[in-house]
């Protein structure tokens, strides 16, 4: 069966105010909080399967200084109040908060399920030294989840910039990352979706949350002017290299007809199959016609070099 999700990326737009340092709108917790509930209630009402609030939402707009100050436990008011949107609207919510455990104060994303119980936390590893300097505590572990619809990963701002840990969430087989964030991430998020070939879902305190698909391009983004941007995902589409597949293309379209889409690419030397029939899936598409994904026929790439290079 196909698996199409609906996903909600978002922004804050706390980046409005128009005097130096222009990136620090006036704002306060509770009006980013409000902001962030009208932003799910918005996104519910499109019937999403899951919606992505940005970074640490309720700290948008406030100095390193102020972090602290809104900080909550785990499960504290503001959390409630998003776990009660995913149970009213029966959606999934990754949402950014700072979280105070005892006295240890960290930048978290937590996951909630459609019945609004907290399935995992994930801290971010890799903090700014401005937070740190501020009392952030790196994390440690990364973390893959599972949700009614498939595994997802999820990442933190600064965390963009560790190309490890973007394709370990490869060989532990997610089907979405998530990226909560205070800026726009730009062109290094696309690098990553092509190279790793999941899609990355991303919500931000700036202007431009976006859903990047496999092929590193732009499916939704939100704006200066919109706050919500809502995509249909298929996370059954893979893409494929060419080599030994490009004679089989047509076979494929001529076979199932209307139940798949396939797109070429000339210069990556690949195509994409997505299947559009519910009742089929990818693994099926593979297996009847002898393919290999583009993420398969890489990893035996490797281990032919290295068994050539060992002579074995």
């Amino acid at each position: 069966m196909s698996r199409n999700i609906r996903v909600a990326v978002t922004s804050l737009a706390t980046l409005e105010a128009v005097t130096p340092p222009y990136n620090l709108a006036p704002t306060d917790a509770a009006q980013n909080l409000e902001r962030g509930i009208t932003i799910l209630e918005a996104a519910g009402a499109q019937e999403v399967d899951l919606a992505c609030l940005p970074e640490g939402f309720m700290a948008g707009g406030m100095s390193g200084e102020q972090i602290r100050l809104v900080a909550e436990p785990i499960q504290g008011p503001a959390y409630e109040r998003v776990a009660a949107q995913a149970r009213k609207y029966s959606m999934n919510i990754v949402a950014g908060f700072y979280v105070l455990e005892g006295d240890k104060l960290s930048n978290v994303a937590v996951l909630i399920d459609r019945a609004g119980e907290l399935i995992g936390t994930y801290k971010k590893q890799f903090p700014t030294p401005g937070e740190i300097a501020h009392g952030v505590d790196p994390g440690g572990a990364q973390s893959v989840f599972e949700l009614d619809f498939g595994r997802i990963g999820l990442a933190i701002c600064f965390d963009l910039n560790w190309p490890p840990l973007w394709s370990r969430f490869a060989s532990l087989d997610v089907d979405l990352v998530c990226w909560l964030s205070a800026y726009d991430g730009g062109f290094p998020l696309r690098a990553y979706a092509w190279a790793h070939q999941y899609p990355i879902a991303t919500s931000v305190l700036s202007y431009h949350g976006r859903v990047i698909d496999i092929m590193g391009n732009y499916a939704a983004s939100t704006s200066r002017w919109t706050r919500l941007a809502v995509c249909d995902i298929n996370l059954e589409k893979r893409l494929f290299h060419t080599d030994g597949q490009a004679q089989k293309i047509l076979e494929l379209q001529k076979h199932y007809g209307s139940r798949i889409a396939i797109q070429g690419y000339t210069e990556e030397h690949v195509f994409s199959i997505e299947p559009l029939d519910d009742t089929l899936t990818i693994g099926e598409i593979i297996r009847e016609h002898s393919l290999t994904d583009l993420r398969s026929y890489i990893r035996e790439s490797e281990e032919a070099r290295s068994a050539a290079l060992t002579g074995e």
